[in-house]
């Protein structure tokens, strides 16, 4: 718990507690090419010091133009700018990051996709952590095989994600 103190302390803000239980429960994963990317459509959960370096990377990056909107300060609207109460859950290795959102308001704890080049636009991924692991283990319980032809389509993640497996058992999200 010290560690998460810590990083609270660096990052100026406190933990969602749903961010601290999964902190608790594991300390991210290794982008591994053969098995995928845990998180749809292609995030790789992060660790506490992968979360601390992403966070820190990105407001390092001088931001866009300063004719770009100015970051706002409620939860779930759009930012172009990476703002510091935006917690880095996900990685996608390219930049793009899976980001937890810390604003104040209403869809404060809200999951978001976050992009180097547009920052965040749109909905929500997710509601919240404990209903993007939720969703995420629903599709993979009912993911199917690739070429394997069923009666349905397998159920989608609220983010339109379908969890196929390949051959060799290796997880893929498909849009």
């Amino acid at each position: 718990m010290h560690d998460i103190s810590q990083a609270q302390s660096v990052m100026g803000q406190t933990f969602l507690d749903a961010v601290r239980d999964q902190l608790l429960l594991f300390d991210g994963a290794e982008a591994n090419p053969i098995t995928g990317a845990l998180l749809p459509p292609m995030y790789i959960p992060v660790g506490l010091e992968r979360m601390q370096m992403l966070w820190q990377r990105k407001l390092a990056v001088p931001q866009f133009s300063a004719s770009a909107a100015p970051a706002t300060s409620q939860a779930g609207e759009p930012c172009q700018e990476f703002h510091p109460l935006l917690v880095p859950i996900g990685d996608d290795t390219t930049g793009d990051l899976l980001v937890v959102d810390n604003r104040p308001g209403e869809l404060r704890g809200s999951v978001l996709n976050w992009s180097t080049a547009d920052g965040y636009f749109g909905t929500p991924s997710w509601p919240g952590v404990a209903d993007m692991w939720a969703d995420v283990a629903r599709a993979l319980e009912a993911g199917v095989a690739r070429g394997i032809e069923g009666d349905t389509d397998p159920p989608l993640t609220f983010n339109g994600c379908a969890a196929v497996f390949t051959a060799d058992g290796y997880l893929e999200w498909e849009f």
